[in-house]
């Protein structure tokens, strides 16, 4: 009697669903009913409930609602628990192949339910335990004898690199580098970077592809010191805060600091060699994130830097949401990854959180990939940003070659996926490259968005000193400086290129949708495999 009337009730939820007068409330308080009958009764699961939730999800009665996500959300979540909970395999490729179809060819919130719902399938992805260094007396050394106590002779005097000092190792292709915390908090991060290449080092050779892992060294013991004077003469405008002289230091190879997309004509990379090292970090991003290693910033990515001293969120940039993307060139500059793979290992982080965690750090990573593909056109003729002599945007969509941009588009994914997934991608490609390559040559060819506000909130939070500071990094002439009172008044400054207005939507919304949909591929195909692995194995249980 109970098997019959939860079938009975299934059923009528099932046929309320199919009622066109049905309004948007009483549709979400159905689907909600339908998804928690499901998940508390597996065994009821028909084609006909996978049917009606996949309508739903499809239809667009209820599009312009305000609320209208929760709904497709609901419907979407339902149709990942048949996914997940049914032991039927017909009714399994059913509800993903319904998923699928929504994620290919939806749109809008539709679209966005559909590839969060597949974006939190879930996963048995566990990131490793870190030995953590964790010595209290941090010893205080100066240059010659950190080179001494490690057998490094070197060829000449370090240079300064961001805030490193680099100098290269006599008869070796190797350099040896000092890195140094600019502020109190990177101290606890440049330590992690160290505990993380003694970590991946020790793997190194099981990485099928070029990826060369800077070995740690210790002094005393440890791998953080102090450096009791610096052997250089610091540059002006150095990111080295010499009051803070906590530093690691590494061996790495001599092209650690070559980069793919470098805006200097005598460092740029042809084109077959710039594709090896895209496809190449593409892989090992996607590879090292399916063992629960995450890079969390592959490039520094913002919604407002200006905006970083006054907001919860840093200003930090979350690609879900669609906001405009700040200083995109700017963020390209020095990439955390290059000709010898994966670098700066202190925005490395142990996975040990939900899917949906997981499938916005694979947006971003996917993101940042795609955006130092742009910059690399961009950089044939890096002066030539903002506005011309005109006060016109400056045009360069000619340095972007679009056939071998849709190449690497599509070699990216390909290759993030079979990293993360640890198979290849069958089938076509779940995005509109025609479009997305013509969108992204249009918006990031021409600097239509220059434009940055410094609100008065924004200058409450900074020193004057800082104020003008900042205005100098801006452009702005001294003279021009000295006339504006901290304060006063929201201050226009030209930053850009911009993707997007200030304060506005991203100028290439093809791109947010793209990274919904390849995100939710790669964490979808990495749970399809999971589970035909552990069919796979009761099947040779029960043979056995």
């Amino acid at each position: 009697m109970y098997a019959w009337n939860i079938e009975k009730e299934r059923s009528g939820l099932e046929n309320a669903l199919t009622n066109r007068d049905l309004d948007f409330s009483a549709a979400f308080m159905v689907v909600q009913d339908l998804h928690q009958l499901v998940e508390a009764n597996p065994a009821i699961i028909r084609p006909e409930t996978i049917s009606a939730l996949k309508n739903v999800l499809e239809d667009s009665k209820h599009t312009s609602e305000t609320q209208s996500f929760f709904l497709y959300r609901e419907a979407a979540d339902a149709l990942a628990s048949v996914l997940v909970l049914s032991v039927d395999e017909p009714l399994s490729k059913q509800s993903i192949s319904s998923l699928k179809q929504v994620v290919n060819k939806g749109s809008g919130m539709q679209q966005r339910a559909a590839t969060e719902a597949m974006g939190s399938l879930p996963l048995q992805i566990c990131g490793p335990r870190i030995p953590d260094d964790r010595s209290e007396k941090i010893p205080y050394v100066k240059w010659d004898d950190i080179l001494k106590l490690n057998n490094i002779a070197i060829c000449d005097t370090p240079v300064i690199l961001g805030r490193s000092l680099v100098a290269s190792i006599n008869n070796s292709s190797k350099i040896f580098v000092v890195k140094l915390a600019v502020t109190e908090s990177a101290v606890e991060l440049i330590k992690k970077e160290a505990d993380w290449m003694h970590y991946l080092s020790s793997y190194s050779d099981s990485f099928p592809v070029r990826f060369k892992i800077p070995q740690p060294i210790q002094i005393n013991g440890t791998y953080l010191f102090r450096l009791k004077k610096l052997p250089v003469r610091l540059p002006e405008g150095s990111d080295i805060n010499p009051k803070y002289n906590y530093a690691i230091g590494y061996i790495a190879h001599k092209d650690y600091f070559t980069y793919p997309n470098d805006h200097r004509k005598a460092r740029q990379l042809p084109e077959d060699k710039f594709r090896e090292v895209i496809l190449r970090n593409s892989w090992l991003f996607g590879k090292l994130t399916s063992l629960g290693i995450v890079h969390s910033a592959p490039i520094p990515l913002f919604h407002n830097r200006v905006q970083r001293n006054r907001r919860e969120d840093h200003g930090v940039y979350e690609w879900r949401h669609g906001g405009r993307l700040d200083r995109w060139l700017h963020s390209c500059r020095h990439p955390n990854f290059g000709i010898t793979g994966i670098r700066d290992f202190e925005h490395l982080i142990s996975y040990q959180r939900s899917s949906l965690d997981l499938y916005r750090h694979i947006g971003r990573q996917i993101l940042s990939l795609v955006l130092v593909t742009g910059s690399y056109f961009r950089n044939f003729e890096a002066d030539k940003v903002g506005f011309d002599e005109h006060g016109k945007p400056v045009d360069v969509r000619h340095l972007f070659d679009k056939s071998f941009l849709k190449e690497l588009l599509q070699g990216i994914f390909q290759e993030y996926y079979n990293g993360f997934v640890e198979e290849k991608f069958c089938g076509d490609i779940p995005f509109d490259i025609e479009q997305l390559s013509a969108r992204m040559i249009e918006e990031m060819g021409v600097d239509r968005h220059m434009e940055e506000m410094l609100r008065v909130a924004d200058q409450a939070e900074i020193t004057e000193n800082e104020f003008r500071e900042l205005l100098a990094e801006r452009g702005y002439s001294p003279e021009v400086i000295e006339s504006l009172q901290k304060g006063a008044g929201d201050i226009s400054i030209q930053t850009g290129p911009h993707l997007g207005g200030f304060n506005q939507r991203i100028s290439l919304p093809e791109l947010i949708q793209c990274l919904g949909v390849v995100s939710a591929y790669c964490i979808g195909g990495r749970y399809l495999r999971g589970k035909e692995m552990n069919v796979e194995h009761r099947t040779l249980n029960i043979e056995r």
